[in-house]
């Protein structure tokens, strides 16, 4: 079984659902990044994907491939033959591999289209629905999401944690005073916003030098 789970932004649960599925199946998770497996020599990185491959089948395990376009990038564009040679060495394992793995990619247009063929299962991860943040909300703080929450609009699994704020109402109105300072950067300074009073227990505003700023208003 093979599996592409692709999509954005970062944060999306490709990583944290793959490792769910290894779990369900009773298999531990080997992973690997690019840090792990490209090197500076002519054939390390084909025999790292190798040595990789044979790690997982000798214990096991789920092999996953962390930010797989790293590694099966399109053959089309490459300069160097090294280039051509890893997508190859991915390519050649991908077919003989008797057990499950995955790769998880943030680029899905990047990767060769031989590739693309290999994958029995594909799936996109993309931003919950107004719905499914609010169920996450429930689910994680056993409470109703606040006024001002649908006014987040897009938002990944990953922003809804605890010791944080679900963000801040007032910033995609404009009327918040850390997005009109500094848009997508860390705020550093005092700062009010919908949310500001009355957070339910186990969420805190985040801080950056021991100033309180709404976590979502930081960018």
């Amino acid at each position: 079984m093979s599996l592409l789970l692709s999509g954005r932004p970062a944060g999306t649960g490709k990583n944290a659902w793959v490792r769910h599925l290894a779990q369900r199946l009773g298999l531990e998770v080997l992973q690997k990044r690019a840090s792990d497996l490209l090197g500076p020599f002519v054939g390390e990185t084909e025999a790292n994907i190798a040595a990789a491959f044979t790690e997982a089948g000798e214990t096991g395990a789920f092999l996953v491939f962390d930010e797989a376009d790293s590694l099966l990038g399109d053959r089309g564009g490459a300069v160097r033959s090294w280039e051509v040679s890893q997508v190859n060495e991915m390519l050649t394992w991908m077919e003989q591999h008797p057990l499950p793995f995955a790769c998880t990619t943030n680029l899905p247009d990047r990767l060769d289209p031989a590739s693309l063929r290999r994958f029995l299962v594909k799936l996109r991860f993309g931003w919950m629905t107004t719905a499914q943040a609010r169920s996450a909300f429930r689910r994680f703080f056993q409470m109703d999401a606040p006024d001002g929450f649908d006014a987040l609009g897009t938002l990944p699994p990953d922003r809804l944690r605890a010791g944080a704020t679900p963000g801040c109402a007032d910033r995609g109105a404009g009327r918040c005073p850390g997005a009109a300072a500094a848009p997508g950067r860390r705020v550093r300074g005092p700062h009010e916003c919908s949310l500001s009073g009355g957070l339910p227990g186990g969420m805190t505003f985040a801080s950056g030098s021991g100033v309180p700023a709404c976590h979502l208003c930081m960018g």
